[in-house]
C-alpha cells in the first residue's frame, strides 16, 4: 500500500500541474467564457466552470502530492477532500477521484499516516 500512496502523490501533483496548465490556457489564450459562450450558454458555463474548478484545485493538488508522498497526516484528510471534488472532473479526474478514495481510505493505508511509521522508516 505504501506504493499506492507514492502513486497517488505523484498523480496528484501531476494532475495539479496539468490542470493549472490547461486553466491558464484556458483564461490567458484562448479568451476564456467568450469563446465558451459560442458553444451556447448552457455549453459556455460548464466549460467555464470546469476550467475554474480546475485552477482552484491546481495548488492544493500539488501540495497534497507533496504531503502524500512524504505520508503526512494532514494530506490524507485534504486529499480526501480533494479527490470528492476530482470526482467531478470527468473522465480522468473521476478515475484518479475513483483510486484515490480506494487508496486512501483503506484500512492498509492507515498505518502509513500514523507517527510511529514515521519513527520507523
Amino acid at each position: 500500500m505504501e506504493a499506492h500512496v507514492k502513486i497517488l502523490g505523484l498523480l496528484y501533483i501531476l494532475a495539479g500541474g496539468f490542470g493549472g496548465l490547461a486553466g491558464m490556457v484556458f483564461f490567458l489564450l484562448v479568451a476564456g467564457p467568450e469563446s465558451a459562450a459560442s458553444y451556447g450558454p448552457v455549453s459556455g458555463y460548464m466549460i467555464t466552470g470546469w476550467m475554474v474548478l480546475m485552477l482552484l484545485l491546481t495548488i492544493p493538488s500539488i501540495v497534497v502530492g507533496i504531503g502524500l508522498m512524504r505520508f503526512q497526516r494532514w494530506a490524507r484528510a485534504i486529499a480526501t477532500i480533494i479527490a470528492i471534488l476530482q470526482l467531478l472532473n470527468f473522465p480522468i479526474g473521476t478515475a484518479l477521484g475513483i483510486y484515490a478514495l480506494w487508496v486512501l481510505l483503506s484500512p492498509e493505508a492507515d498505518p502509513l499516516f500514523s507517527p510511529r511509521f514515521r519513527e520507523i522508516r
